[in-house]
């Protein structure tokens, strides 16, 4: 089992930081309209480790706009969690049109998989890739034009020696959770920072790694002036300078899965597994260079090792995925558990149960998206707007049914903003849906 050492290494990708470094730092925590520069940069670069393509002849050869409905299907196997009531919606008053598919991105021969999605509210999105088992290799795809109906994959990389199990990005850098081969590090987890400029990844350098404890890191989000991140078994949370990623401040925790903003009540929110729990911390708040810990609410599922489980926190409830749980809705005030979403059922599917788990869940308005895994994505609809709802109000939920997608191998996660859906589908890369509520 690795242990973090409190004697953090960061390390540069490239040579020294240049004097011009803190002008980037700045685009990176005020997210400047102007930081979104169009300077010229190669179709290629590589520093041996990183390879990157910016050619648009190919990457666009891995995309396809087949500008298709998407069906949504019944299903009876999931019955609504809740008061019983109608439906808030039905399957026939959402329109799903799946505006593009983008294959995986190729390394040696091998074809990695669709792990993560973060997407931003300016239209751009940012995909990360990992692949099971050895060799330890990865990469990310960074999309824009995603709110006129046209989904551009501007650039794309990969990496020689890593996974990239997570991934967030601010326009300017994508903070990217890894597990590593590289024997610089005295254990795999480290967070990787990589440049984006004029919507292309760059080999620049101002690229850096951090090392984290335990065997992989897990997720990664920011305030803008920290940047906070997760590793599993025998890690923690830290807290990082969103500068130089100097360690701020960390919170040891076993089993941290994913991380994420209570942005209205300024918490931090960390999903733990076996069992599931939630750790709460007091987001900016880092006496004696610890995290301030708030509360620990516990919730049913989550219970399977090494396995994936999401949050989002929107009114001030926490919507976790939890695995053969399906959805929790927790509030974050009380830990009360005010709604859940049961898995579907794998008998009626002709799967083993092992492979229908909850691993994302995405919400926005009354509206739900939950990836479960090789079931694959399903909708379901409040009653109410999930963000007016009190924190302890029941949460009147309905399963509208599954979506019909064609060579869907895994939905490994959901992401759903601005009237867009991401699904990183494993092997399967990456779709990208436009959501129309009629």
């Amino acid at each position: 089992m690795y242990r973090y050492s409190s004697q953090t290494r960061l390390h540069s990708v490239g040579t020294r930081l240049r004097p011009g470094w803190a002008a980037a730092a700045l685009c990176a925590v005020l997210v400047l309209p102007a930081c979104y520069d169009q300077a010229v940069v190669p179709d290629f670069e590589s520093d041996g480790r990183i390879d990157v393509t910016n050619d648009e002849g190919a990457l666009d050869a891995r995309t396809d706009h087949p500008n298709t409905n998407v069906p949504i299907d019944p299903d009876s196997t999931a019955p609504s969690a809740g008061p019983a009531m109608a439906p808030a919606r039905a399957p026939s008053s959402i329109t799903l049109t799946l505006l593009g598919e983008i294959a995986p991105p190729l390394l040696g021969g091998q074809v990695l998989q669709a792990t993560s999605v973060w997407a931003t509210r300016d239209d751009r999105a940012i995909v990360s890739y990992g692949f099971v088992g050895l060799p330890a290799i990865g990469g990310l795809d960074y999309f824009t034009r995603l709110l006129n109906n046209s989904p551009k994959l501007s650039s794309s990389l990969t990496f020689a020696d890593s996974d990239a199990w997570g991934v967030y990005t601010d326009g300017q850098w994508a903070y990217v959770a890894t597990a590593t081969l590289d024997p610089a590090f005295a254990s795999p987890a480290v967070l990787e920072r990589v440049r984006i400029t004029g919507d292309k990844f760059r080999i620049d350098p101002g690229n850096a790694r951090v090392q984290l404890g335990s065997f992989a890191a897990t997720s990664a989000v920011s305030t803008g002036l920290v940047i906070y991140t997760t590793s599993g078994d025998g890690g923690a949370v830290y807290a990082l300078d969103a500068g130089d990623l100097s360690v701020l401040a960390e919170y040891p925790l076993d089993d941290a899965r994913w991380v994420a903003l209570d942005e209205d009540n300024g918490r931090v929110v960390v999903v733990q597994g076996t069992p599931g729990r939630l750790a709460v911390f007091d987001e900016g708040n880092f006496s004696g260079g610890m995290m301030t810990w708030l509360a620990t609410h516990t919730f049913p599922g989550a219970d399977v090792a090494e396995s994936k489980s999401t949050v989002e926190v929107v009114g001030g409830k926490a919507f976790v995925a939890a695995g053969p749980e399906g959805v929790q809705v927790v509030c974050l005030d009380d830990g009360s558990i005010v709604g859940s979403v049961p898995i579907p059922d794998p008998v009626s599917l002709g799967l083993p149960p092992s492979v229908v788990v909850t691993n994302a869940v995405t919400v926005e308005g009354d509206v739900m998206f939950i990836s479960n895994g090789e079931a694959g994505v399903y909708a379901a609809a409040g009653a109410a707007d999930f963000a007016s709802t009190a924190c302890t109000a029941p949460q009147s939920i309905s399963v509208l049914g599954r979506l019909r997608f064609a060579n869907l191998q895994s939905a490994n996660h959901v992401v759903y903003r601005d009237g867009a859906l991401f699904v990183a589908a494993g092997l399967g890369g990456t779709k990208i849906v436009d959501v129309d509520l009629n």
